[in-house]
């Protein structure tokens, strides 16, 4: 009997291993999605920002002064070059990158892309770009990602975004990579790392079951012997209790009879004056012929109260401080959700809602631009899905760079490719989007004023809006670097 139990718990120990070993090796291709998804998260915070920083005429300038191919050897040759490699290089070394940040920009063509300014101390002045991305040169002017692709330099993850001049025109990109080499070693030793992990994890839950075992069996010869003298008496007690249940049940029969005849009374005298008002409320309806303008009235007047609830809101969030505190997103997700549910349940078939979420960990901002964000995405999500059968899907987490990404995908409204490119602009987004683009400007502005990012896709027959927003203290911390190198 020992031996017997003892190979049952070795074999489900085994059988443990043998699932989280499959488990790990199966999840590979979902770690390199998440890593992927960190990466282009961090990149694109880098570009996003870094273009911010550096001076657009300046660059402009610069450009038009060097004009031939390594005319800049060194990078203290000119003050301009200088001053934004300055801001590269420390950006470089202070976020621990191991791959040089860099400028890219046109010819007066058009047809051809030089490198510019690097974070390395060698520059590659007015190099040829020889095989840009395509997605580069389609986006050039508005910024974006590229996975995984191969030029003369390699195979790499890039994400880019404009520098902008004083005329609003775009001068050059800032791009910074990722070697993907580097990347899926990175992933393959975090795979490994996790699954000795998990066998050092079930070895100890094995090695206690072992000791736990042990004892076990010590403790049930005896308690088989005193089993059986327990069975005897409660084979007793049962036929006791059984008898004493039969007098209950027959007591509860008789409560039983006595409540269904007390609902089927009370149930007649109530339906008799409710028909009667349904009754009168129909007629009513039918006697007064503005009923329906009433109706119609309420429903608009409803529209444009959240019409002007969301342009209070922009303005507060024009003229708010923040207020940074700990957010934890699960709750506040499970809240707002809860709300839409009792919201859009009498004006819609039953929502189906899917969501992922990883990490969801205390994260810092403003509680009260998050949870409008959060709002407005979510509530064009319920209002635009398909009437009859809607469908939401929810992904969210916050990565190790310590950077938020919410993305909401429902089966309703489609946008042309014109007002996905307007989509957030308040006067330029007309057609068939016009009945959001008041709700999709609040949230581009409450985006902006955490630092965010947001964009609208298509996603396999579904329209998904994504969100990235950086952790308040994360921004801080690059704000200080942003000091110290202009110092």
């Amino acid at each position: 009997m020992k031996n017997f139990k003892l190979k049952i718990i070795i074999s489900v120990y085994l059988c443990l291993i043998s699932l989280a070993f499959y488990n790990a090796v199966h999840s590979y291709n979902s770690s390199i999605d998440q890593a992927k998804s960190a990466a282009f998260s961090k990149l694109t915070t880098i570009s996003h920002i870094l273009s911010n920083q550096i001076n657009g005429d300046m660059h402009q300038k610069l450009t038009y002064k060097y004009s031939s191919k390594d005319q800049i050897a060194t990078t203290k040759q000119n003050y301009e070059y200088n001053f934004i490699h300055q801001i590269l290089a420390k950006t470089e070394k202070s976020l621990n990158l191991n791959t040089p940040i860099y400028t890219l920009f046109k010819s007066s063509d058009k047809n051809k892309v030089y490198f510019g300014v690097t974070s390395s101390e060698n520059p590659y002045y007015r190099h040829e770009y020889k095989s840009p991305p395509k997605e580069l040169l389609e986006n050039f002017d508005k910024g974006g990602f590229v996975d995984e692709y191969n030029d003369e330099n390699g195979i790499w993850l890039s994400a880019y975004s404009p520098i902008i001049n004083s005329k609003g025109e775009t001068v050059a990109v800032v791009q910074a990579d990722q070697n993907f080499k580097e990347f899926m070693l990175n992933v393959k030793w975090m795979l490994i790392k996790n699954i000795s992990i998990v066998l050092i994890i079930y070895s100890a839950i094995g090695f206690l079951l072992y000791l736990f075992l042990k004892e076990i069996l010590q403790k049930e010869e005896n308690y088989t012997a005193s089993q059986n003298n327990y069975n005897k008496e409660l084979e007793t007690q049962v036929d006791k209790r059984t008898k004493e249940l039969n007098i209950l049940n027959a007591k509860l029969k008789g409560v039983n009879n006595e409540l269904s005849s007390f609902f089927y009374s009370t149930s007649h005298d109530i339906r008799g004056p409710l028909c009667r008002i349904l009754g009168l409320s129909s007629l009513a309806k039918s006697e007064d012929d503005k009923q329906e303008l009433v109706e119609l009235i309420e429903i608009e007047s409803q529209k444009m109260d959240d019409m002007l609830k969301k342009m209070i809101l922009v303005n507060n969030l024009r003229t708010k401080n923040l207020q940074i505190e700990p957010v934890v997103i699960a709750d506040m997700m499970n809240n707002i959700l809860s709300v839409l549910n009792k919201k859009y349940r009498t004006t819609k078939a039953e929502i189906t809602i899917q969501t992922e979420t990883q990490s969801l960990n205390k994260f810092h901002s403003d509680t009260e631009i998050l949870e409008s964000i959060f709002t407005n995405i979510l509530d064009n999500a319920f209002k635009f899905s398909d009437i009859k059968k809607p469908k939401i899907n929810i992904n969210t987490f916050i990565d190790s760079n310590g950077i938020l990404s919410l993305s909401i995908s429902n089966n309703g409204i489609k946008f042309t490719k014109n007002e996905k490119e307007h989509a957030f602009e308040l006067f330029k987004n007309k057609g068939q989007a016009d009945g959001i683009r008041l709700g999709l400007y609040t949230i581009k502005t409450a985006v902006d004023k955490l630092n965010g990012i947001v964009s609208i896709e298509d996603q396999d027959q579904l329209t998904e809006i994504k969100v990235l927003i950086p952790d308040y203290y994360i921004i801080k911390d690059f704000e200080l670097n942003m000091e110290y190198i202009h110092s």
